[in-house]
């Protein structure tokens, strides 16, 4: 025995061992324990039967359960703590727990197995007694400040804590007060346990405490942090929910957006590319911010997906009479196009997934070109959309723009798909040659794709990112002038060309459809307003000069509200007479004045082609005296001024044959004008009316004013062929003039359009020789005198 007394307990020198996982227990400290190993039961039971009951604790530095099986010796501390067993409780599967209190630090020299209990042989441990009390209250009162810290800070310690801790003075039982509230890990308690002295012992305390702040600083950052994140994330959830409240009132609820645009997708038949990138979006949409930018892109790409017609199609109505007798109603001639349009039909009741055809019509201004698209659309019972592409330049009209531009949006063909609500709709492409170009690329290369029956199967949008099948669409182009069309976009199309209307064909459009359109857009459906043939006729001849009928239609509704007004005003209605027409119209415009029919020298009747229909034009040479220059006026572009010398190249190659003095060549210079300076003139056509000006000019032989010509001339004096034949018969029927000469190798052009020639004389030449035959009259003296 020890003559060690500690609280009038006398303690031996060898005590059962019962190891402990996961605790340290110190002086003082009482510790419920589960004890499950034979050896450690045998030796706590050996103690129970002796007095005092004391056991010595020792912690084990082995990381495992006890389950796992018994602690061996070398894993035990070699310090401990000497404690009485306050009770014992027996368990099932043969344990034991037992409530143990620490008495004092004890160091075990030896470890003993004897009679099957685990013992020790120890050595009290008694604190050196080195301290300074100063030094000592110096440290309590440390402990205190950094455990008051720790409370106010919301750390591990509690309010109630710092109150408690700040009523003691006790040295060892503020410590163990402390020690009972810290979690420590074995190594750290064991550590305190081991402290030499009792200075030793409350500096470490206070190192602890210390890093117990730290934590306890960072743990409370952490949680403001996640707090301020928690109210601002609670504030938008309370105001988003407010919105959706309130949308709800307003009928635009969007709870449930995703889900309805999952529905539909699912609901809807897709190509399966189409669908794979639609489905990516949607997953997309789900992860993001419903009030972000991002979103916003999202949601709308996925409208326009949804909203097209993928595999919505109209069945086309292939009643070939029915269809037929729509394009008569609606439009007067137009045959190429009429029959076009019933082949079409034809060939659709023979084989359903025939591609559908890209037509153009090319012609002069107010044809009917645009209105025909609409009446095709009728025929077949498909919807109908027009696209206007006159001065468009940006290619992402027809491509559409990339999603990452703001306010992008898919190009003016899914546009119209999605407003016709079929995928085979009929397009209209309204100005085509009047498609312009600039740095934002080249909408006519564009249109190549969508042109093309093998490429339009995938056209490709940059704002769908997936490709859409125009293949069924019937595509009908407009131009004025497909001269200014490029090649490969020609080549793509079936170019059917619009002529200008005759008057015989402008007074029945007028009858039929202008005159009845006019008195019901001027509300004067309930009044007997009359037009006679005569009063159209007149109007026609003597108001309007062009190829189509839009200038005729204002004529007559300009009578028709003049009739409106005087309905309004005097209450009669006005009877339109050859009369009176001046009255309100004004003075005839075209009159077929003596200088049109007087046959001048020097001045021919050339026929020109424009994109607005044929037009007449005159040409004035004149020798006046000088060096043998030719003077060239009148805005002439270079492919005209090179057939005015070629022309004259050719009269001095034939000087003799022609009976012109060479002299005339040298001493004089010939001066060819063409009047409306201000309009640009170009092409080869007008090879033959130049010869002519210039032979009547050098020869002094007037032309026949009765005789209008067009024609390309080579150095040879063959008359090569023109384009533009039709337009250019109606524009000389249009200012009465009675013979028309073409080149001989144009004759086929009116095969098939013979009605147009009906009333003038049209004459067909090879050679300039004919020409000059025909225009040129005998020398006459009295009026080279008179001149």
């Amino acid at each position: 025995m020890i003559s060690n007394d500690i609280g009038n307990q006398n303690i031996p020198e060898i005590l059962p061992v019962v190891p402990t996982m996961d605790v340290v227990v110190f002086p003082n400290q009482i510790v419920p324990l589960l004890v499950l190993d034979e050896r450690i039961i045998n030796g706590i039971n050996k103690a129970l039967e002796e007095e005092p009951k004391l056991i010595l604790l020792l912690a084990s530095n082995k990381q495992s359960d006890v389950h796992e099986g018994s602690i061996g010796m070398k894993d035990l501390y070699k310090v401990g703590t000497i404690a009485t067993i306050m009770r014992l409780v027996k368990i099932q599967d043969g344990g034991i727990k037992i409530l143990v209190q620490g008495l004092s630090k004890a160091r075990v020299n030896q470890i003993l197995a004897q009679d099957y209990v685990l013992k020790a042989k120890i050595e009290p441990i008694v604190f050196e007694n080195n301290c300074d009390e100063t030094e000592i209250k110096a440290q309590i009162k440390n402990l205190k400040d950094i455990a008051n810290e720790i409370s106010s800070s919301g750390g591990a310690f509690s309010p109630d804590f710092f109150i408690i801790l700040s009523k003691m003075n006790d040295p060892e039982k503020i410590a163990d007060f402390i020690l009972s509230h810290l979690h420590l890990s074995v190594d750290q308690s064991q550590k305190l346990l081991e402290a030499k002295s009792q200075k030793d012992f409350l500096e470490s305390l206070y190192k602890l405490l210390i890093k117990e702040l730290e934590l306890s600083e960072v743990q409370e950052n952490i949680k403001n942090t996640a707090k301020d994140s928690m109210n601002k994330s609670q504030k938008e959830f309370y105001l988003r929910e407010q919105l959706r409240a309130i949308k709800k009132e307003l009928g635009e609820d969007d709870l449930d957006e995703i889900d309805r645009m999952r529905d539909k997708l699912s609901s809807i038949e897709l190509p399966q590319e189409v669908k794979s990138e639609a489905t990516r979006q949607l997953n997309r949409l789900e992860k993001t911010s419903p009030d972000s930018m991002e979103a916003a892109v999202i949601r709308n790409h996925l409208d326009w997906i949804l909203a097209l017609p993928w595999n919505n199609h109209t069945n086309d109505n292939l009643d070939i009479h029915r269809a037929k007798k729509i394009l008569d109603d609606d439009h007067y001639g137009l045959k190429d196009i009429k029959e076009r349009i019933l082949d079409y039909i034809s060939v659709k009741h023979l084989k359903k997934d025939d591609n559908a055809p890209i037509l153009c019509f090319a012609g002069p201004p107010g044809t009917g070109k645009t209105s025909l698209g609409k009446s095709i659309a009728q025929s077949l019972g498909r919807n109908y959309f027009r696209v206007s592409l006159g001065g468009v330049k940006d290619e992402a009209e027809i491509r559409g723009h990339r999603r990452t531009y703001v306010g992008a949006m898919p190009g003016r063909f899914i546009q119209g798909i999605r407003k016709a609500g079929s995928s085979n709709p009929i397009i209209i492409i309204d100005e085509l040659d009047k498609i312009g170009a600039d740095f934002r690329g080249d909408p006519s290369a564009a249109m190549l794709e969508v042109l093309d029956p093998q490429q339009n199967k995938t056209f490709y949008d940059n704002y769908l990112g997936v490709p859409y099948d125009l293949s069924k669409v019937i595509f009908i182009a407009t131009a004025n002038n497909i001269e200014t069309l490029s090649e490969p976009l020609k080549d793509r199309m079936e170019i059917i060309t619009l002529s200008g209307y005759t008057l015989e064909e402008k007074l029945e459009i007028a009858k039929r459809y202008l005159v009845k359109r006019s008195v019901e857009s001027t509300g004067l459906d309930n009044h007997d307003i009359k037009f006679n043939d005569e009063i159209i006729s007149d109007l026609i001849e003597n108001y309007t000069r062009e190829a189509g009928v839009r200038e005729l239609e204002r004529i007559i509704k300009k009578l028709c509200s003049k009739a409106a007004r005087a309905i309004v005003e005097e209450n009669k209605i006005i009877s339109f007479n050859l009369d009176n027409i001046e009255k309100y119209l004004g003075p005839r415009k075209f009159i077929d004045s003596d200088i049109y029919n007087q046959n001048d020298i020097g001045i021919s009747n050339g026929l020109a082609w424009t994109s607005y229909g044929g037009e007449l034009i005159k040409v004035e040479a004149v020798l006046i005296p000088g060096k043998g220059k030719l003077i060239l006026t009148g805005s002439l572009g270079n492919v005209l001024k090179e057939s005015a010398q070629a022309a004259l190249s050719y009269v001095k190659a034939h000087s003799q044959e022609l009976g012109i003095d060479c002299k005339r060549f040298v001493n004089y210079d010939l001066h060819i004008h063409v009047p409306g300076g201000g309009i640009p003139k170009d092409g080869p056509s007008a090879g033959i009316t130049l010869l002519s000006s210039i032979l009547s000019a050098l020869t002094d032989r007037p032309i026949n004013a009765q005789y209008a010509m067009t024609g390309e001339l080579n150095l040879r004096g063959n008359v090569m062929p023109i384009g533009g034949v039709k337009e250019k018969i109606l524009a000389a029927k249009r200012n009465g003039v009675q013979h028309v000469i073409l080149p001989e190798r144009n004759r086929n052009d009116l095969i098939g359009s013979e009605e147009i020639a009906n009333g003038i004389d049209v004459i067909w030449v090879k050679h300039a020789n004919e020409v000059i035959s025909k225009v040129l009259l005998e020398y006459d003296k009295k009026r080279i005198s008179h001149h």
